[in-house]
């Protein structure tokens, strides 16, 4: 039968995680499963409620709806996220391995940062006499960076050699804290020391661009080394000398061992994975790969790259100018999806964005206030792209990531899963289909950082227009509002020669409640009358507070019996509340109501029944205030 299997990953990690699931997807192809890759762009950052929504992806993975998971937890830039991940699916009682930390009852691969680490430094010390070493790991309390540091001081030590605490720096796996550590060496007194030993390939190439910047040139004034053996790193100029990992092995082995406990063995295992020693060109070797030839090839398709680059940032461009001047959700969906359908050459024919239905129902309420008042009515399909086509009927719950997704024997299929959010709270979710172009050609991170942008901006100018056109303290519509929805309603009644319902509701003596019990029950009173407005249109029409305590109502395709049983719907509303409320005063209205006639009146507009209705609703008024006047 065919199985599901489950990875929780970093995106800013990819170049392993594209090797090792080479390995993963040749595995998949024996055993018939399909691969839900689960993706984040975390960091080890300042921002901690940025990195939330990132890290929040892997809460949204349930562990009981696959085979097996694979946690690549010594990269995902949070340990504990790492571990709450593999214990959850224990707990489930579900497969799991741990791919780089070593985590108590759990299935782990490790790397052994030993042996490459060690063949690394002891080649700077023995083949280039370095003696003084700047270590720059990632962060103090991970457990590849205390491996390699550990490995670091212990060659040097078996040399002769220190490597003092002062010698100790964090880059934080990042470009920018590396960037940083560099540039407070260059401006010491100390001068540069003979290699910067870097935790991992992004540190070491953020080092090299630093010093070059600053006016040092790599490695004639000083050494720098990485360690991953990233594809960047050898097509950089010099290429990096780095420790390699062979992730594909590690992938393939990973699904070995899940498969090995879905047959029935349940013993925890404990494997450790080679690493080996890469000679580049940024410790002034030759090095042990042909570089040129690399970045040569890497060259040939730049232009390739570099057009496709720009015209994905014309696409979003496009996208982006069309949501800041979106109406409704309604209208943004079908934006999205005309835009989708045209242009999806870098998204791939499998593309999927889903979203919080409240996100953009209730754009009054904050992202902190909605997140933190859980307030889910689940998670509904913006756009479903499959095999090239848009579908509105596929469905999508807490188990069923994938819009739609179903087992096809014999076929696999990757599914990448990446969070929007907006901080710490999440709305919605990403996903991508069998590797496309923007994955395979790395511009991932960018490409749905400018999509929450313009997902972030849709909403925002929303909220924007419904501050413009709604009213604060009732949330009906305003003066505004009724110009721009109430005449496109009343104008697309006419084209269809369709009857439609102005009514004018009117709050009674709103005055003496105010006067004798003070505004709070006067606006007690509004809202009340609102509520029974609300409760009677539901969502089949538009509700204006057209003044202080008088309204409008227009309802499209309302007939004279709807319109009159509207008009005691309110009523009736009101008469129940009376009869429940304790308060000092009864609520009551006044009722005006016309239906047009769009055959017999093709000239009217709306105004003319606006007028009626008003009238009408002040004859009853007049007629309720004289009669009141005579029983005195």
């Amino acid at each position: 039968m065919k199985k599901k299997i489950a990875i929780c990953a970093n995106g800013w990690n990819y170049d392993s995680l594209a090797t090792a699931l080479e390995g993963i997807k040749q595995f998949a192809k024996e055993k018939d499963f399909d691969i839900f890759t689960f993706l984040s762009f975390a960091s080890y950052s300042e921002f901690v409620t940025l990195m939330q929504g990132e890290l929040n992806i892997y809460s949204m993975m349930d562990p009981a709806s696959y085979d097996g998971v694979i946690v690549f937890s010594s990269s995902l830039n949070s340990q504990e996220t790492a571990v709450s991940v593999c214990l959850r699916a224990k707990q489930a009682h579900v497969p799991v391995v741990s791919i780089g930390m070593d985590i108590e009852g759990i299935h782990s691969i490790c790397v052994n940062n030993d042996e490459g680490m060690r063949a690394l430094v002891t080649h700077l010390v023995e083949v280039h006499d370095v003696k003084d070493v700047v270590f720059i790991g990632g962060t103090p309390d991970h457990v590849d960076s205390i491996a390699r540091l550990e490995v670091t001081r212990a060659v040097l030590k078996e040399h002769g050699l220190d490597l003092p605490d002062e010698n100790v720096k964090y880059g934080r796996w990042s470009n920018r804290y590396t960037a940083e550590v560099v540039s407070e060496i260059c401006d010491s007194k100390r001068g540069l020391p003979d290699a910067f030993v870097c935790a991992n390939d992004i540190m070491a190439l953020a080092a090299c661009t630093e010093l070059e910047r600053r006016g040092y040139d790599v490695p004639d004034s000083v050494f720098v080394t990485g360690f991953d053996s990233i594809k960047e790193g050898k097509f950089f100029y010099p290429a990096l000398t780095s420790v390699k990992q062979n992730y594909e092995k590690i992938g393939f082995r990973a699904c070995e061992i899940l498969f090995e406990e879905i047959a029935g063995d349940k013993e925890t295992k404990v494997e450790i994975a080679p690493s080996s020693f890469v000679c580049g060109e940024s410790c002034g070797c030759k090095g042990d790969e042909d570089f040129e030839a690399c970045r040569m090839a890497y060259c040939r398709h730049s232009f390739q790259r570099s057009t496709s680059a720009k015209l994905l940032e014309q696409n979003e461009r496009v996208m982006r100018n069309w949501l800041s001047d979106m109406p409704s959700y309604k209208v943004m969906k079908e934006t999205l999806e005309d835009h989708y359908l045209r242009n999806h050459q870098f998204e791939g024919d499998g593309f999927y964005i889903v979203v919080d239905a409240e996100y953009y129902e209730d754009v009054m309420i904050s992202e902190q206030e909605l997140w933190a008042r859980h307030l889910r009515k689940g998670c509904e399909v913006l756009i479903a792209l499959k095999n090239g086509e848009i579908r509105n009927d596929l469905p999508v719950n807490a188990e069923l990531i994938v819009p739609g997704y179903e087992k096809i024997e014999g076929e696999q299929h990757i599914y990448f899963m990446l969070p929007l959010h907006y901080f710490e709270a999440n709305y919605g979710y990403l996903v991508l289909t069998d590797s496309p172009y923007i994955i395979e050609e790395d511009m991932l991170y960018p490409y749905i950082e400018k999509l929450q942008q313009s997902m972030r901006l849709m909403r925002t100018n929303l909220r924007l227009k419904s501050l413009y056109d709604k009213d604060q303290m009732t949330g009906l519509f305003n003066r505004f509002g009724y110009e721009d929805k109430a005449v496109a309603i009343f104008e697309d009644s006419l084209s269809r020669k369709a009857e439609l319902m102005v009514m004018f509701v009117d709050i009674n003596y709103m005055k003496r409640i105010n006067d004798e019990f003070g505004h709070l029950h006067g606006d007690n009173a509004i809202k009340t009358v609102v509520a029974s407005i609300n409760d009677t249109i539901q969502n089949e029409g538009i509700a204006v507070r057209f003044g202080g305590d008088e309204f409008l109502i227009i309802v499209p395709d309302c007939d004279e019996a709807r319109a009159a049983g509207m008009k005691q719907s309110i009523i009736d509303y009101l008469g129940h509340k009376n009869d429940e409320d304790t308060a000092p005063y009864k609520i009551s209205v006044s009722i005006g109501y016309v239906v047009t006639d769009p055959e017999g009146r093709p000239n009217a507009v709306l105004q003319d029944y606006i007028r009626e209705a008003d009238k009408l609703m002040y004859d009853i008024k007049k007629e309720m205030h004289t009669k009141d006047r005579r029983q005195r």
